[in-house]
């Protein structure tokens, strides 16, 4: 007897971050779990994302493209009710058995569309804890996709806490599902040396960044942290991947700092090379929803220093496998970046227990088989 089920997952995309990094990852890993996965990406035509989908379609996942011109598109519909019959057609294996919206664009459009296809059930990912929801307006905006939903995956505890108590879900429709990563498959891609040498570097102490550059990131926290820190560790260097709306703010901070030594790498798809090079990866975020980065540094066995909000204490263990400091707070994040730099010996214990946490708590197996629980009970329940 066949039990494999189909999924469809759906969201908009401006470039490849933690949601979009978490579904090129966990969609190849549910085939192991009797669920075939294909996709519909909402794009802007100004900003195609050929990249993440050259990635999807090189590992196996069915892609469609639609266009969305603005926030509010009314056409968005339309188009991914067609896209949906069209990797039907294209599958020839029959219905979906489910449409699973990823961000907020995918959660507002996909509740419309799916209630076209009566034996279609939907599920909605929540990526981030976005401080825009917190509005009235919004919250109400996003009211009937929430009633719609059989089920809501919150990506840590944080962010379901904040689903309960800021727009009223019901405990009960919320599953709490952490990102998960092959921590050895992730090391497996890391040439060490390779950042240092194109730096011009060889063992001078190095803090890293991964990133957006926005506001949530707190780059400007650690920029100014970075400034205290030159002060005690002149010799020490901060490196900064990634791209955002902030970029040239960020550049133009860093350089009125007139502290040097600072090295923006613009996006970068090989942030296993970075994690391999550096001494210790900096999260100075203000709110984050999960912080896939952190487990990027825990897989190369590199401490990290992150913000004690949101999600990032369900990463991090205190004092065990890294450290966490106020968010906003630049001396604090200093003195904690500066304590792992002077005592190496310290930062890789630190290290070396993240990565073990990551092996005991974070595996994608794990992810992927919870998720495909999830599914299979969401499709033989009784509708409510």
């Amino acid at each position: 007897m066949n039990n494999s089920l189909r999924s469809l997952h759906l969201l908009k995309a401006t470039g490849i971050a933690g949601a979009e990094t978490h579904l090129l990852a966990l969609l190849p890993a549910l085939r192991e779990h009797e669920v075939e996965s294909a996709l519909i990406l909402m794009e802007d035509p100004r900003r195609l994302q050929h990249e993440f989908v050259a990635q999807a379609e090189a590992a196996g996942i069915a892609t469609a493209r639609i266009p969305i011109r603005a926030h509010i598109d009314s056409g968005a519909v339309a188009r991914i009710r067609h896209a949906i019959l069209a990797l039907e057609r294209r599958a020839a294996q029959g219905p979906f058995d489910l449409l699973h919206a990823h961000l907020p664009h995918a959660e507002l459009y996909g509740a419309q569309a799916v209630r076209a296809f009566e034996s279609m059930h939907f599920l909605i990912s929540r990526h981030n804890d976005d401080r825009f929801r917190r509005s009235r307006l919004l919250r109400l905006v996003f009211a009937p996709s929430r009633r719609r939903a059989e089920r809501i995956l919150a990506i840590s505890r944080a962010i379901a806490a904040s689903l309960v108590s800021l727009e009223g879900v019901a405990r009960e429709k919320i599953e709490v599902v952490h990102y998960g990563l092959d921590g050895e498959g992730f090391a497996a891609q890391a040439s060490p040396g390779r950042l240092r040498t194109e730096l011009g570097l060889q063992d001078e102490p190095l803090i890293g960044f991964v990133g957006r550059m926005v506001a949530q990131k707190g780059v400007d926290v650690l920029l100014r942290a970075f400034e205290a820190v030159r002060r005690k560790l002149p010799e020490a260097h901060l490196v900064l991947a990634g791209d955002g709306r902030q970029m040239q703010a960020m550049l133009s901070l860093a350089r009125s700092l007139r502290m040097g030594k600072f090295h923006f790498l613009g996006w970068r798809s090989d942030i296993a090379d970075i994690m391999a090079d550096i001494d210790v990866l900096a999260i100075p975020s203000r709110w984050e929803g999960f912080g896939l980065v952190a487990l990027q540094a825990m897989a190369m066995a590199r401490p990290v220093v992150a913000s004690r909000v949101s999600a990032l204490p369900e990463i991090i263990e205190n004092q065990i496998t890294g450290m966490l400091v106020p968010p906003d707070d630049p001396a604090k994040l200093a003195r904690a970046l500066i304590e792992v730099l002077r005592m190496p010996e310290r930062g890789a214990a630190l290290g070396r227990a993240g990565n073990a946490r990551l092996a005991r708590e974070f595996t994608l197996d794990r992810m992927a088989e919870t998720t495909a629980r999830i599914y299979r009970e969401v499709c033989t329940e009784p509708r409510k």
